[in-house]
C-alpha cells in the first residue's frame, strides 16, 4: 500500500497533523486517526473543561485492586467512551513504576512491583482494545521520576532493566498492545526515542508490530530517532520528521526501508482502528452500556480501597446515632494530580460527606478542620456576573475570542479553537470577580507561556517574566505562579485580573492560582465534633496541586495542617477512621493513634458512592498495598538519590527497590507491599508447586464472604529477597473452601545473565503468602 505514495508522501505520515490528529492519505485510503491522553480518562484533546468524561480510578488505585477484571472492566468502560466518541488511540496505561513513591506522577503507576503492573497493565490493554480502540502504554522507559525528565539519564545496568522496567512493557506487548509512546529521558546516555538498542528489544526480540510514538516534543533531531526505529513524532504539525525526515532519505542518511517500516505500522494501527479504507475497528467484546459505565466505576473503587488498620472500628454501625465526617478532602476530594492529562467528569460528583449523609440516617456532622486551596474551588463570575471566569484573546491589539469558563488552568497545543495559532504573538486576559468568604489575607498567583501579570481589586501583586525557551514545556506542566498576599474583607467582590503576553510558541498557558487565609478555630471546632460524636470519618490527603508533571515530591508526609488534625481529632475519639485520599503512598507514623486507617487512592469519579458503601459494611474493601509504606522515607533505597551534574540518576546503586530492598535490609514496613484486611477472616491449607504453579485451599473461617489473594514469591538460589511471582484473588461465602491456582509462567524462574535469560540452577523457594511480609509457608523447587 505505501507503492501508491511517494518517498515525500510517505515521510509525511511520520509525523500529527495536529496535538490529537495524524494525517490523511486519499491515496492510501487513509483518514485522519484521533488520538487522546487517557490514564485517568479520555482527555479533551484541546484542554476544555467543558468536555467532560468518565474519570477512572487513577493507576495506583487500580493497582491495589490486584484485579485483572477490575482493571479490563474500567478500561472497557473508557474504550466504549472513546469509541463512541471517535477516539482511536488512548494514551494509556502509564507503565512506569512508583520505584520511590516521590514521583509527580505516582498515582498514574500502578505499582512498585513490575509483575503487578505488567499483569494489571496487560488487563488494561485487553479492556481498552477490546473496544477497538488502541492502547498506547507508555513511557518507554524508566521515565519513573518527574525532576528534569526532559534531560535526566535513568542509569541502570542490563540486568535490571530486563527484569524490572522492561517487564511491565514486555508484558503489555505479550497482551497484544497496538502502540507504545516512548519517554522524555535518557537511557544510559540515549534518549529513549533515539534508543537503537532499546527500540531493538521492542521490535526485534518481542516481536512488536505496532506504533512506537514519541512523547509530545520530546524529539531534538531527525536521524537518531529514524535510525532507531521511532515511528510516530507527536505533537504536529512536524518538526524533525515528515519533510526533514524525507530530507534524510534523499540524502542516503535514513534508508527508504525505515520510513517505509514506519508507515506500514501506522497503516497497520489504522487497519486495526478502522481508519483504513475497508477496514472495521477490530471490537472483540460487548461495550460497556453508558448508563452502566458509573456503576462499573464504583466497584473498582470499592475493589481499589485498602484497609490497613482496623482497631474493631470497621463496618460502622450504619445506625450510628451522631456520626463526624471531618477534613478537608471529605467535601472537596481529589481525583488526579495536575498533569496535562487533567479529566472533567460530567454530571458532578457525589463527595465523600454527600454519599456518607445518603447512607447513614442519623446525624451526620461537618467540619474540614484546615482551609481548602485553589481558585477553581470558589465561587467566581465573569465582570457581568455569569458564574466562571471570563477568558480573552488579543491578536494585534484587538479582540479575537471571548468566552466564559470554568477553570482557572489553560492550556493549548498548537491551536487555540475560534482564535488561531499558538504560534502567533498574542495577549491571553483572565478577568473574575471573587468575594472572599472570610476576611484575612489571601494570596494570588499567576504564570503561563508568556510574560504574565496579575492584579487584585486594581492593585498589581505580581508579574513573572516569560519562561526560558529551554524550559517552557517544564514550567507549563509545573504551572509555575509567581504571587502575593493581600487583605480582603469577608463579602466584598474584588476584581481579579491575569494577563499573559506570548510572543507565540508551540504551547500556550496561563494559571491562576488563590489560596484562603488560615481559618480561625477550624480546628478547635473539628476536635468539638470528634469529641461528641459516636465515630469519625476522618479524610484527609492530596490537593490538585500535590503531584503534578515536572516536579517530584520531597518527602511521603502529609501536610502539617493535616498531621495536626489526625493527632487532635484521634486523641479525643478513639473509633476514628481516617481516609488517605492520596495518590501516593503516604508516611503514617500517627496510624496507631487511630482506629482505622483506610487508603482510597485517587479512586475516580465513584470515590464517595464506594467509600459510603465500604463504611457501612455494604461492601468489603477489597485492595491490598500495590506501593510499600515505609516506617520512614529513610528506609528506601532511593531516599536520598539526586541527579549528578550531568542529570544523570543511578538506577543501579538503588537496586532492587520498594518491598525487595526491606527484605535485604531487614527493615519491616508500615504497611507491606501485598497486605490488606477485609471484613473477615481467612486459613491456607498445606500448598504444593509443580511447573504449572502453585495450588492451595484457601477456607473462609469468617462470618461474611469476603476476597483473599493469594500470593506467591520466589526466591533464586543465593538471593536474600523474594520477587512477586504471582497472585490470584478469590472469593469465598462463610465456611467455604476452594483450592486456588496461582499459575507461574516460565519467566518465574528465570534471570537476566550475560546477555541471555537462564535459570538459576539450585533449589529456588517458592513463598506462599499474604503480603510481602506475612509468608504462610515456604515450598521449594529444584533446578
Amino acid at each position: 500500500m505505501t507503492g501508491a505514495l511517494d518517498p515525500a508522501r510517505r515521510a509525511a505520515l511520520t509525523a500529527g497533523e495536529t496535538g490529537y490528529r495524524t494525517p490523511a492519505e486519499p491515496a492510501a485510503g487513509l483518514r485522519p486517526m484521533y488520538l487522546v491522553d487517557g490514564p485517568l480518562g479520555l482527555v479533551s484533546p484541546t484542554f476544555d473543561e467543558r468536555e467532560t468524561s468518565l474519570l477512572l480510578p487513577s493507576g495506583i488505585a487500580l493497582g491495589a485492586t490486584w484485579d485483572p477484571d477490575v482493571v479490563r472492566s474500567v478500561a472497557a468502560a473508557e474504550g466504549a467512551e472513546a469509541r463512541s466518541r471517535g477516539f482511536d488511540a488512548v494514551y494509556a496505561p502509564n507503565l512506569n513504576l512508583a520505584r520511590t513513591g516521590l514521583s509527580g506522577r505516582t498515582f498514574e503507576m500502578l505499582s512498585e512491583d513490575p509483575l503487578l503492573a505488567g499483569v494489571l497493565g496487560a488487563a488494561f490493554v485487553e479492556g481498552l482494545q477490546g473496544q477497538g480502540v488502541a492502547a498506547v502504554p507508555k513511557h518507554l522507559v524508566c521515565n519513573d521520576t518527574e525532576t528534569e525528565r526532559q534531560r535526566m539519564s535513568a542509569d541502570v545496568d542490563d540486568t535490571a532493566l530486563r527484569e524490572v522496567y522492561l517487564r511491565p512493557f514486555e508484558l503489555a506487548v505479550r497482551a497484544g498492545a497496538w502502540a507504545l509512546m516512548t519517554a522524555y529521558n535518557r537511557l544510559n546516555g540515549t534518549p529513549c526515542a533515539a534508543h537503537a538498542e532499546l527500540l531493538a528489544i521492542v521490535k526485534g526480540e518481542w516481536g512488536f508490530d505496532g506504533l512506537v510514538i514519541s512523547d509530545y516534543f520530546a524529539l531534538h533531531e531527525t536521524l537518531g530517532p529514524a535510525l532507531a526505529g521511532l515511528d510516530l513524532e507527536m505533537p504536529g504539525p512536524a518538526i524533525h520528521f515528515g519533510a526533514r525526515l524525507a530530507e534524510a532519505v534523499e540524502r542516503g542518511e535514513v534508508p527508504q526501508a525505515r520510513v517505509d517500516d514506519a508507515v506500514t505500522r501506522l497503516l497497520r494501527l489504522a487497519g486495526r482502528v478502522g481508519a483504513l479504507e475497508g477496514s472495521e475497528r477490530q471490537v472483540s467484546a460487548p461495550a460497556v452500556p453508558a448508563g452502566r459505565a458509573h456503576e462499573v466505576l464504583v466497584e473498582a473503587a470499592v475493589a481499589a480501597f485498602v484497609l490497613c488498620r482496623n482497631e474493631d472500628v470497621l463496618p460502622l454501625d450504619p445506625a450510628v446515632r451522631r456520626l463526624a465526617v471531618i477534613g478537608p478532602n471529605a467535601d472537596r476530594p481529589c481525583f488526579q494530580g495536575a498533569t496535562f492529562g487533567r479529566i472533567r467528569p460530567g454530571g458532578g460528583v457525589t463527595t465523600p460527606v454527600e454519599a456518607v449523609r445518603k447512607r447513614f440516617p442519623g446525624e451526620v456532622v461537618h467540619e474540614r478542620g484546615v482551609p481548602p486551596a485553589p481558585l477553581g474551588g470558589f465561587a467566581v463570575s465573569t465582570p457581568d456576573g455569569r458564574p466562571g471566569v471570563l477568558l480573552e484573546h488579543f491578536r494585534g491589539g484587538e479582540l479575537v475570542l471571548s468566552e466564559v469558563r470554568a477553570d482557572s488552568t489553560f492550556i493549548w497545543f498548537g491551536d487555540v479553537p475560534g482564535a488561531g495559532p499558538t504560534t502567533e504573538p498574542g495577549t491571553l486576559r483572565l478577568t473574575a470577580v471573587f468575594t472572599p468568604a472570610d476576611s484575612g489575607r489571601w494570596t494570588f498567583g499567576a504564570g503561563g507561556s508568556g510574560a504574565t501579570t496579575l492584579s487584585v481589586g486594581g492593585t498589581v501583586l505580581a508579574s513573572r517574566p516569560r519562561p526560558a525557551p529551554g524550559d517552557l514545556m517544564g514550567q507549563v506542566a509545573r504551572a509555575e505562579t509567581t504571587g502575593a498576599g493581600i487583605e480582603l474583607r469577608a463579602g466584598e467582590p474584588v476584581t481579579v485580573v491575569a494577563e499573559m503576553v506570548s510572543a507565540g510558541s508551540r504551547v500556550q498557558a496561563l494559571t491562576v492560582s488563590c489560596t484562603p487565609p488560615s481559618a480561625p478555630g477550624a480546628l478547635e471546632r473539628a476536635r468539638r465534633l470528634a469529641a461528641e460524636a459516636d465515630a469519625v470519618v476522618l479524610v484527609v490527603g492530596d490537593e490538585l496541586e500535590t503531584s503534578r508533571e515536572s516536579r517530584d515530591l520531597a518527602s511521603s508526609a502529609l501536610p502539617a495542617a493535616h498531621r495536626e488534625l489526625i493527632r487532635e481529632v484521634g486523641r479525643v475519639n478513639p473509633r476514628t477512621v481516617v481516609v488517605v485520599n492520596a495518590g501516593r503512598p503516604v508516611d503514617a507514623p500517627w496510624a496507631g493513634d487511630v482506629g482505622a486507617v483506610l487508603q482510597g487512592w485517587f479512586a475516580g469519579q465513584g470515590f464517595g458512592e464506594a467509600l459510603a458503601r465500604v463504611l457501612a459494611g455494604d461492601d468489603e474493601p477489597g485492595g491490598r498495598m500495590p506501593v510499600t509504606v515505609p516506617l520512614r522515607d529513610e528506609d528506601r533505597s532511593t531516599h536520598g538519590e539526586v541527579l549528578d551534574a550531568d542529570l544523570r540518576r543511578d538506577y543501579t546503586a538503588a537496586e532492587p527497590t520498594g518491598y525487595r530492598h526491606l527484605a535485604r535490609s531487614g527493615a519491616r514496613a508500615r504497611f507491606a507491599f501485598g497486605s490488606g484486611l477485609g471484613y473477615t477472616t481467612f486459613r491456607f491449607g498445606p500448598a504444593a508447586v509443580d511447573r504449572a504453579g502453585v495450588r492451595v485451599p484457601v477456607t473462609n473461617t469468617g462470618s461474611r464472604r469476603g476476597r483473599e489473594v493469594v500470593q506467591v514469591y520466589v526466591r533464586a538460589p543465593g538471593k536474600e529477597d523474594a520477587r512477586l511471582a504471582g497472585f490470584t484473588g478469590v472469593r469465598l461465602d462463610p465456611g467455604e473452601t476452594a483450592e486456588v491456582t496461582v499459575p507461574l509462567d516460565e519467566r518465574t524462574w528465570h534471570r537476566w545473565r550475560e546477555g541471555r535469560w537462564v535459570v538459576p540452577p539450585g533449589v529456588h523457594e517458592v513463598l506462599v503468602a499474604r503480603s510481602a511480609e506475612e509468608i504462610t509457608q515456604v515450598l521449594h523447587r529444584e533446578w
